[in-house]
């Protein structure tokens, strides 16, 4: 195997193949990237046991053939050489690697599980790269951190009625984000549970200009965008129906900045105590919103002007909460719809709803003591 390549573009690749490395394991396996060459091209490929990447390069050619470096290696040396083109082969498994005045030898290891990416002969889902990665990015801080419910760590990926929807709950918040999109009329109805980080290593990867082609294949799920594949397994477990939590019955309602509730939520915290989980309290009344905030060291309070439909309300929130649905939201300008101190706040962007092509974001209250 000998290969020729510009250092750039092998990192970028290696980059890539990394995301599904392990960084604390026992099996050496999941340490590795695979290398092959064939024709023009070169590909890399690594497994961790939950997620396979497999991603390819334009590269000179000049011998076929395959190897296996160990991952955190292969990606310190290529990271530190020059700008330049890298020469790699590989004999009877030793190692060369020589770029400008820089060479290096290595031991190759011996790959047993080549672990390829067969990618079915059905129509695929397709979605815009700049919206799936915008969608989780919008969903999957509300993702819930106890392995214990193990539906709740992942996203859900819903087709229904021409629409996917994408939804993360924790049990104290729930973040829906519907997207209306063509898709193949037998993905109809179904729904996936897809892990958190298989996501977000996805939305890392994959170019805002390219698409997302999306497959199922038996437990697993396919993503595909440009010369870079990523196979996940899907949790096999029945998400929480949202649908009979996000109620939107409101008695009380606010438009406001966006911009300014973020920046008084993030002065709220300041003073608060962890131990109270971030606790804010609302007071809603002739058109301004309140927030205030108290500890053992002292407390703070906001005043903040909003367009008030309905009653007056105190109510209280963890203001991380509350905080990380609003900056979730798309506009300028966000709608909050309350019901009483003790039913969940619905945050939407401004002239939006829970049945608009749109975000929802339901956060519920901290009861207050009397």
């Amino acid at each position: 195997m000998k290969f020729k390549i510009n250092q750039q573009d092998l990192m970028n690749a290696i980059t890539i193949a990394m995301k599904a490395v392990s960084k604390s394991t026992n099996i050496q396996i999941h340490e590795l990237i695979y290398f092959e060459c064939s024709a023009s091209s070169l590909s890399l490929r690594a497994f961790d046991g939950e997620i396979s990447i497999k991603t390819k390069v334009d590269a000179v050619v000049d011998e076929e053939g395959e190897m296996a470096v160990k991952a955190s290696l292969i990606s310190n040396i290529v990271r530190k050489l020059p700008n330049d083109i890298v020469i790699i082969e590989n004999k009877n498994g030793k190692i060369s690697i020589k770029c400008s005045s820089s060479s290096f030898n290595l031991i190759a290891f011996d790959y047993y599980d080549k672990n390829d990416i067969n990618i079915p002969e059905t129509k695929p889902i397709e979605i815009a790269n700049d919206i799936l990665k915008r969608s989780i990015g919008q969903t999957e801080f509300a993702t819930s951190l106890d392995e214990t419910k193990l539906a709740l760590t992942g996203i859900l990926f819903e087709l229904k009625e021409g629409y996917v929807n994408m939804v993360a709950l924790d049990g104290y918040r729930v973040s829906l984000k519907k997207i209306k999109l063509d898709y193949p009329t037998d993905y109809e109805d179904s729904e996936y549970i897809i892990p958190k980080r298989s996501l977000l290593e996805w939305s890392r990867i994959v170019s805002d200009d390219l698409t997302t082609k999306l497959y199922k294949n038996e437990n697993d799920l396919i993503f595909t965008s440009g010369s870079t594949t990523m196979q996940c397994k899907v949790i096999d477990k029945n998400f929480i129906d949202y649908r009979n939590i996000i109620n939107d019955i409101s008695e009380t309602s606010v438009i406001l900045d966006k911009r300014d509730l973020i920046n008084s939520l993030d002065r709220a915290q300041v003073l608060s105590d962890p131990g109270r989980a971030n606790l804010i309290k609302i007071e809603l009344s002739d058109n301004v919103m309140l927030i205030k905030s108290n500890s053992e060291i002292g407390d703070v309070r906001e005043a903040i002007d909003v367009e008030q439909k309905g009653n007056d309300l105190e109510i209280a929130f963890n203001a991380r909460y509350m905080q990380e649905g609003v900056k979730a939201c798309d506009s300028s300008k966000i709608k909050l719809n309350f019901k009483s101190s003790l039913n969940p706040c619905l945050i939407y962007p401004e002239n939006s709803s829970y049945e608009d092509e749109d975000f929802t974001y339901l956060v519920l209250p901290v009861r207050l003591a009397n």
